[in-house]
């Protein structure tokens, strides 16, 4: 079972307040890319890395991609992180399936990877997720609450995501004859076009999203845990 991961590192950072975007700023001596190339690097499931990052940074990308033996390609991103994933889905053919990861996940752990790998063993799709612990509402366009949502029936969604690679070729044709370019994530395209069902599997709390600087000292944090 070939298996690819593409690693979505094209986001601006713009939150950041940062001449660099957040996937090349540093935390324990090595930057988020890196973090997260070491994380897939050493997953012996995973076949080859496929990097997507933002045009104006490819050759710094590069240069940190020529220390992992399994990076095969570096590609610039698009617009959307929707087209950045259809940049790195197009170039991964010959693979059965892709795990397409969000680089600002840089603390992905090993079981997650490997839990998301196992379920795809006989599915077509496979998000991790974390149960929802606060109360969740619905407002309406004046911020005045709608509804209530029964959480106990919601998630939180998380990287990386796998997907069977003709799914998700085929999801991302349809989005593009339909002219569709909002997807947040991979599997919500596969839902969109109801291509197949998706399966959970049981996401991490470390594996944070590093979105604005506050993060990042939490995802420091994690990270000197571990090293301790």
């Amino acid at each position: 079972m070939s298996t690819t991961a593409i690693i979505l590192a094209g986001g601006s950072g713009t939150r950041f307040n940062n001449s660099e975007p957040k996937q090349f700023l540093k935390i324990g001596g090595k930057t988020l890319l890196e973090i997260c190339l070491n994380r897939f690097q050493a997953h012996k499931a995973i076949d080859r890395i496929i990097l997507v990052c933002p045009a104006s940074h490819l050759p710094l990308a590069e240069r940190i991609a020529a220390g992992f033996s399994k990076i095969e390609k570096v590609l610039a991103g698009a617009a959307t992180r929707q087209g950045s994933s259809a940049n790195g889905v197009r170039a991964a053919r010959g693979a059965e399936n892709v795990l397409i990861h969000d680089a600002a996940r840089a603390l992905v752990a090993e079981p997650v990877i490997s839990r998301v790998l196992a379920a795809l063993a006989d599915g077509c799709a496979v998000m991790p997720v974390l149960a929802v612990n606060d109360t969740t509402v619905r407002v309406d366009g004046d911020g005045l609450v709608a509804a209530v949502l029964d959480r106990d029936k919601l998630r939180f969604v998380q990287t990386p995501q796998g997907v069977k690679l003709d799914v998700m070729l085929q999801a991302h044709e349809l989005a593009e004859n339909e002219g569709y370019e909002d997807a947040g994530d991979d599997c919500s395209l596969v839902l969109r076009y109801k291509l197949a069902s998706v399966i959970t599997v049981q996401g991490d709390v470390e594996n944070i999203k590093v979105t604005v600087p506050q993060d990042l000292i939490v995802a420091e944090a994690i990270l000197k845990t571990h090293s301790a």
